[in-house]
C-alpha cells in the first residue's frame, strides 16, 4: 500500500495488499486475528479538514461490504473501486484494526488523487 499517489480517473480498482507481522515479525493471517483488518478512506479537498468517505467505498472481489480485507496466500487484500469517489482531491486511504483492542496497525496508507 506504499506505493505512493495514484492519479486515478472514474471506475478503476485499486487493488490494496499489505502484510501484518506480530512483535516478534511472524505473519499475522485470518487463523491469528478475529477481527479482520478494514479500511479507512478519508478525503481532502485542499480546502478545511478532510472527511471521512469510508462509508462510500465498495469492493470489487478481494474484500468484504463491511470494508474488511481479506487475506489471501500470504497477504491481506482490498480491491477498492474508485466509481464511488468522483470529487477533484486527494483521498487517503488507511488500514486499520477491526478491533483495536485485539491488536493495532502502526501505519499503512496509500493515497490516490482524482
Amino acid at each position: 500500500m506504499d506505493a505512493g499517489p495514484v492519479k486515478v480517473k472514474k471506475n478503476r480498482v485499486l487493488p490494496l495488499k499489505a502484510q501484518l507481522f506480530d512483535d516478534v515479525g511472524n505473519l499475522i493471517t485470518d487463523l491469528d486475528i478475529v477481527a479482520a483488518p478494514v479500511i479507512q478512506v478519508l478525503f481532502d479537498s485542499g480546502v478545511g479538514e478532510a472527511i471521512d468517505v469510508t462509508e462510500d467505498a465498495l469492493p470489487a472481489g478481494q474484500g468484504t461490504e463491511g470494508n474488511q480485507f481479506e487475506f489471501g496466500v500470504d497477504k491481506w487484500q482490498f480491491n477498492l473501486k474508485t466509481k464511488n469517489y468522483t470529487a477533484v482531491g486527494t483521498y487517503t486511504i488507511t488500514m486499520v484494526s477491526g478491533d483495536s483492542t485485539e491488536y493495532t496497525i502502526e501505519t499503512c496508507t496509500a493515497q490516490f488523487v482524482i
